[in-house]
């Protein structure tokens, strides 16, 4: 199946004078091959001119396979026509322009599946990571309920369930993303929720300010993943180590039917901490950078000891 979806996802990367000299070239082959068989054809004179049609909208597109289309026609009809069969063209015609037809809307509908493709394994890859997050976050939680508990067993019982409704509202939150009615009460007050899942609010500073926009659905989930991304590394390398209070949300509008996200916290950053390690080896930012090509946005973030997120796409303007 994945092989006729990238065979027919194939097109020549080509200028496009290049494209068009190809498509007369495949056309010249055709009309060659076709003289070269000569009376061998008999009733069907224009099939040589079909394997040229459906090659040129494989791999040129449906402006080259109709220039060749044309081509085949006029070549046909002044060449090989028989005699009293005027009417033959509109059915050569007709049969071309379908294979076009039939061959983009199949092209159309691999992109269709390879990009729904791409979003499955970009999902499983991100929940991995959240739940490596999770269960990381998990265990140091409950080290400390462990060494607590002999003290202060009153205060590792509430630790204990802390840990147990964070883990409860993070996977709530990962079910509730890909339900249209989660964003029934906008943007805005679904990310503050993302936020609370993964942050503990009773100690770090949360400003969100979301402008109303024009998003689609895939859109609003795609940018609640991207805040979910920036908070996990921000509670992980920053807020669970005493290194920074303050997490900020920003979504505005900008000119040219664009728009713009924000995400980052009060942390040291790399500089400051001494950390080289670079982060667009790490997965984290694998995955920033695959959300946000799905939006077909242009990515800049720092995510070592501290986050900065910024994503900037394409958008419709309420």
């Amino acid at each position: 199946m994945w092989r006729v979806v990238r065979i027919l996802r194939l097109r020549w990367r080509q200028p496009a004078p290049i494209r068009w000299l190809m498509a007369a070239a495949l056309f010249g082959i055709a009309l060659t091959i076709r003289f070269s068989l000569g009376p061998l054809h008999g009733a069907i004179p224009f099939l040589s001119f079909y394997p040229a049609i459906l090659v040129a909208a494989v791999l040129l597109g449906w402006k080259e396979a109709i220039f060749v289309l044309v081509l085949s026609l006029s070549a046909g009809w002044y060449f090989f026509l028989p005699r009293g069969m005027m009417l033959l063209p509109a059915g050569w015609a007709f049969v071309g322009a379908l294979n076009i037809a039939i061959i983009i809307a199949l092209k159309a509908l691999a992109q269709q599946l390879a990009e729904a493709h791409e979003r499955q394994r970009l999902l499983f890859q991100e929940l991995q990571h959240r739940v490596a997050n999770t269960l990381q976050a998990t265990v140091g939680k409950l080290e400390s309920v462990r060494r607590t508990i002999g003290s202060r067993p009153a205060e590792a019982a509430n630790m204990l369930e802390e840990a147990i409704g964070r883990m409860s509202a993070s996977a709530e939150m990962h079910r509730r993303l890909h339900d249209p009615a989660v964003f029934d009460n906008g943007l805005e007050s679904m990310l503050q929720e993302v936020v609370a899942t993964v942050i503990d609010q009773a100690s770090v500073t949360v400003n969100l300010k979301v402008e109303e926009l024009d998003l689609s659905l895939d859109q609003k989930s795609v940018i609640a993943m991207l805040v979910m991304e920036a908070a996990h590394n921000s509670a992980k390398h920053v807020f669970q180590r005493d290194l920074g209070s303050r997490f900020e949300v920003a979504l505005q509008a900008l000119p040219g039917h664009r728009a713009i996200l924000r995400v980052n916290d009060d942390g040291p950053g790399a500089a400051d901490a001494g950390d080289e390690r670079p982060s667009q080896q790490n997965l984290g930012m694998r995955i920033l950078q695959g959300l946000a090509d799905q939006i077909h946005g242009t990515l800049a973030a720092e995510l070592d000891r501290g986050g900065k997120v910024m994503v900037d796409f394409p958008v419709r303007r309420i």
